[in-house]
């Protein structure tokens, strides 16, 4: 084989995978699609075969989302993204921050572990009325809701990160003269990047979540007060639209997830 016939071969490697992957991935979305399809049409003969009372038909569901759509479906959506993303925010925050601090203070992480623990141990739902008490109705309870969850969440997952790290290369560094504050920078936080990442994205469909049970329980607005509204009602199209809004949000959550995962960790596959 000649040097430029090695040449053209490796460079349509690269081509030849990536148009492999597209064709995969394409193939994927067709099947997810009849799978999908498949299973609305069975849903709806089904239904009008033997009644749906109780389980609503995907064609009565479509129609009652176009009309919220045109009516105030955007609004209780905005309403629940922005107490999650909020509370997400916060939380988060708090969590890496306090994460990181008690990673590197053993003496501070032995006394503060068992409070810790103990207020992680109280089932969070059962502080949504309290939390709706001393807030009110409006977004501050379930902002503080879904901060209370988020922020345990990214905590555990930055403390184990941090706990996670070769003491022999902080040792190695400090005896190349480096000091506490470049020790954090250099080593600390980098190492504890893919801990912290994993920590948010796994909280982030524990706020949706969240926030869609503080609505439930109380609210003026929001996807989880629609979904009630409708529940009371019995009015089951409702809460099957109301259901597919939540799982369509939740897919799209997940997918940003897994994109800023993939952008912000893309070192590792090349270093792959």
């Amino acid at each position: 084989m000649t040097r430029a016939a090695v040449s053209a071969e490796t460079a349509d490697g690269p081509t030849a995978g990536a148009a492999g992957l597209a064709e995969s991935a394409r193939a994927v979305l067709i099947g997810q699609v009849v799978v999908g399809v498949l299973f609305l049409g069975v849903w709806e003969v089904a239904g009008r075969q033997f009644g749906h009372d109780w389980t609503s038909l995907p064609s009565l569901i479509a129609v009652r989302l176009a009309t919220w759509l045109i009516g105030d479906l955007w609004l209780h959506a905005l309403t629940t993204a922005t107490e999650m993303l909020v509370g997400l925010a916060l939380g988060g925050s708090a969590g890496v921050v306090v994460g990181l601090v008690l990673g590197r203070s053993p003496v501070i992480a032995t006394v503060l572990r068992p409070i810790i623990v103990a207020l992680y141990s109280v089932p969070l739902i059962t502080m949504a009325p309290l939390l709706i008490l001393w807030f009110g109705l409006d977004l501050e309870p379930k902002i503080v809701l879904v901060t209370i969850v988020v922020f345990f969440l990214v905590f555990f997952n930055t403390f184990a990160g941090v706990a996670a790290i070769d003491g022999d290369l902080i040792a190695s560094f400090q005896l190349l003269g480096g000091n506490r504050r470049e020790e954090f920078q250099k080593v600390v936080a980098p190492a504890s990047m893919v801990w912290i990442l994993s920590g948010l994205k796994i909280a982030l469909p524990y706020a949706l979540a969240a926030a869609t049970t503080g609505e439930l329980l109380a609210a003026r607005r929001g996807l989880g007060s629609l979904l009630a509204q409708a529940a009371h009602q019995f009015d089951m199209t409702g809460v099957y639209a109301a259901l597919l809004v939540l799982m369509a949000m939740g897919i799209l959550v997940s997918e940003v997830a897994n994109r800023l995962e993939r952008r912000l960790l893309r070192w590792r596959r090349a270093a792959a």
